[in-house]
């Protein structure tokens, strides 16, 4: 069996050729479209031609939207099970990405690609449901990008990494993906990051040159992490933003409130009042009207969801 040092340069190097040359080849480009950077996609490529015993372990993504990663690695390497977990319950505005991916697998005969079309935590708490006995070789998260999803994935994923797992966390230029990753670092000390880049801001700020630079690159940061129970790489943690806690703090004051739901569209609209334009006042009570038997049941603050907890329980254990 490889040593680990060997298997890191060969993690590296995979890294370097994504980082200059982008994807390993041109196949499915008439089909493919979505929102990794070429570089990315590349890199995943590359690390599936990695693996060794093919039978026994498996790619796995978090994250589908329409195809473009999961199905780049499957015909890449056609002997390789890929799977890839989405329930297509955001980006997908008019319900088509399923349609999408499953027609863009006919087309391009992957038949090593397998939708686990479900919620990632079910699919991950129940993952040998779906993987069998196989481990993941190499894991892509790149579904929702809040805080608790990112570290809930590379917690559950845990048990179900080979000896020679690769992690790549994709859209780390969010503050919050990059503090998930640097404190399942520092609470899991057997994973290092030997890989982060950033681009200078996200996609949809970006004037079209760097935009362009960027989709042929990381587009929106990579953090790329591996399994070093020899422990020979040096630590290496993402920067973290000083104003995180006071946004999660944040978070703690949304949550109990009773309007909790609303929040994004009352920072819209309150941004709208900051600067001077009109808010949507209207798209803000038909959201309230939606919910209004759920806010009204509720106090206007420290609601705590706490109906049907037990008064106390104790283990059945004996």
């Amino acid at each position: 069996m490889m040593g680990s040092q060997a298997f890191f340069r060969q993690v590296l190097q995979a890294i370097g050729e994504a980082d200059c040359d982008g994807l390993m080849s041109d196949k499915g480009a008439a089909v493919l479209g979505g929102l990794s950077g070429r570089a990315t996609v590349g890199l995943l490529q590359r690390l599936a031609g990695l693996v060794g015993n093919r039978d026994s372990l498996c790619y796995l993504e978090i994250g589908v939207f329409q195809g473009l990663s999961l199905l780049s690695v499957a015909i890449e390497h056609p002997g390789f099970a890929c799977f890839g977990i989405d329930n297509f319950s955001i980006l997908d505005p008019k319900g088509e990405n399923l349609g999408i991916v499953r027609e863009r697998t006919r087309r391009l005969n992957a038949t090593n690609a397998h939708l686990i079309n479900q919620d990632y935590e079910a699919a991950l708490e129940g993952l040998p449901g779906h993987i069998g006995e196989r481990k993941v070789a190499v894991f892509f998260i790149d579904g929702a990008h809040d805080y608790r999803s990112q570290l809930m994935a590379l917690l559950l994923i845990r048990p179900y990494l080979s000896e020679r797992a690769v992690i790549v966390v994709d859209d780390a230029n969010y503050f919050d993906v990059r503090q998930s990753t640097r404190d399942f670092l520092i609470s899991h000390p057997e994973f290092k990051m030997v890989f982060e880049a950033y681009s200078p801001g996200h996609p949809a700020n970006l004037d079209q040159p760097t935009r362009e630079r960027q989709e042929a690159g990381w587009l929106n940061g990579v953090n790329v992490l591996v399994l070093d129970h020899e422990n020979v790489l040096p630590v290496m943690l993402p920067r973290v933003e000083p104003l995180a806690r006071d946004l999660y703090v944040n978070e703690w004051l949304v949550h109990r409130h009773r309007y909790a739901e609303l929040a994004p569209q009352a920072l819209d609209a309150a941004a709208a009042m900051v600067e001077g334009r009109e808010p949507d006042a209207a798209g803000l009570r038909a959201a309230a009207e939606a919910g209004k038997d759920a806010f009204q049941a509720r106090h206007p603050d420290r609601n705590l969801h706490c109906d049907g907890l037990p008064d106390r329980r104790f283990t059945a254990w004996k």
